[in-house]
Formats: C-alpha cells, sequence, structure tokens
C-alpha cells in the first residue's frame, strides 16, 4: 500500500538536496507552488502522470518515490540501460552502424537527456561525444566490419536497442547517417519527435 506519508518525506529530502525552493520545483514542473506545499503536507500527492518526470528531475529510479531506498537503486543492475544528462543541445549526429531505433524529440528545456537501452554489445561498442552543444552518437558496428552488418550474439537481451533523446531545444539541427547495409525508417511522431529505425532485413 502508498502512504502519503512517506511520499512527503522523500519529495522533501530530494527537493532540499538540490536547494530548490518550493516555487522553483513548482516551475519545472508547470504546476502552483501550493500543489509541491501539499504533497510535502501529506495531504495530497502528484496527477500519475507527474512522477516519471518528477524521478527523472531528481535523477533518480521512480522507484525511489515509492519508498524504494537510493542504496538499493544504485545497486540495480544496469548493465542494459545507461542515461545521461546535459546542457541543452544545438547540434546532434547519429552515425549508425547496428540495429537500433532512435526517438529525437525537439522541446525547450534545462537540460538535454539521453537514455540508452539495448544489449551488452550495443552500449559496449557506443561512443559518446558532448562538445560545447554538438552531442555526436557512434552506434558502432560490434563486429567490426565497416561493409555490412552482421548477426552477433545478443545474450539474453531479446527487446530493440532504442536510444531516446530529449535535446532541451525546440530547434536542434539533427543529422543522422547510415554507415553500413541497414534499412532505416524515418518518421514523425509530432511536431516535435521523430523516429528513426534501423534494421537489417532477414531473408
Amino acid at each position: 500500500m502508498y502512504h502519503l506519508n512517506k511520499f512527503c518525506n522523500i519529495i522533501f529530502e530530494l527537493r532540499k538536496e538540490r536547494g530548490w525552493t518550493q516555487t522553483l520545483f513548482a516551475e519545472k514542473l508547470g504546476i502552483s507552488p501550493q500543489s509541491i506545499s501539499k504533497w510535502e503536507c501529506g495531504i495530497g500527492y502528484p496527477d500519475v502522470t507527474l512522477f516519471p518526470l518528477i524521478a527523472e528531475l531528481f535523477e533518480v529510479d521512480i522507484g525511489v518515490l515509492f519508498g524504494q531506498s537510493k542504496e538499493e537503486d544504485e545497486s540495480m543492475n544496469y548493465d542494459n540501460e545507461k542515461k545521461f544528462v546535459f546542457e541543452p543541445l544545438h547540434r546532434v549526429e547519429f552515425l549508425v552502424g547496428n540495429e537500433c531505433d532512435i526517438r529525437v524529440t525537439e522541446k525547450e528545456d534545462e537540460k538535454a537527456y539521453l537514455e540508452i537501452n539495448g544489449d551488452n554489445s550495443f552500449i559496449e561498442f557506443l561512443g559518446i561525444e558532448n562538445n560545447n552543444g554538438i552531442l555526436r552518437i557512434n552506434v558502432k558496428n560490434p563486429t567490426g566490419s565497416d561493409t555490412k552488418w552482421i548477426p552477433y550474439d545478443r545474450g539474453n537481451y531479446s527487446k530493440r536497442n532504442m536510444i531516446t533523446l530529449h535535446t532541451g531545444k525546440e530547434h536542434c539541427q539533427i543529422y543522422v547517417i547510415n554507415y553500413l547495409d541497414l534499412n532505416c525508417y524515418e518518421s514523425e511522431i509530432d511536431d516535435h519527435i521523430n523516429q528513426w529505425i534501423f534494421m537489417k532485413e532477414r531473408l
């Protein structure tokens, strides 16, 4: 069972760790400071859609908001996941040599967020470089081939490799280069979100 008195203490401590006022925290969430005050007094709690954003702002697993200790969070196995936070980006370059899905959201924010999910080889051979707002992501081919994509051992990981990026800017230059023989399917999900799917057709 979820206890409001536990959440009010958690949200208060996380906010204080950042040195944020209730007003500043409210501004980041796009809500009123009175809402934050109610949460911390234990007489209300956020809309369910806000929990992922709150966890993202505090850079904790969403389970921490529900009472999981940060020590438990830090000891969890994240071999198949990596997260990064940057200053807002004005240019992003993807060099793609492995099967993956790329989703980019271009919206104004105080920070840029990058999340990588994939098999161990996908993550191991991924190169990420941020230089003064120019982010370069090299999705390297684990087999080392520079001419064609070759299947490799993905271990027990069966999901699609996924790169999710929130640029922190509404107008960010995005360049996507497919350097192997992968098929690329591009789609515009809405005015702010674009997606690229790289895959090799199986015979």
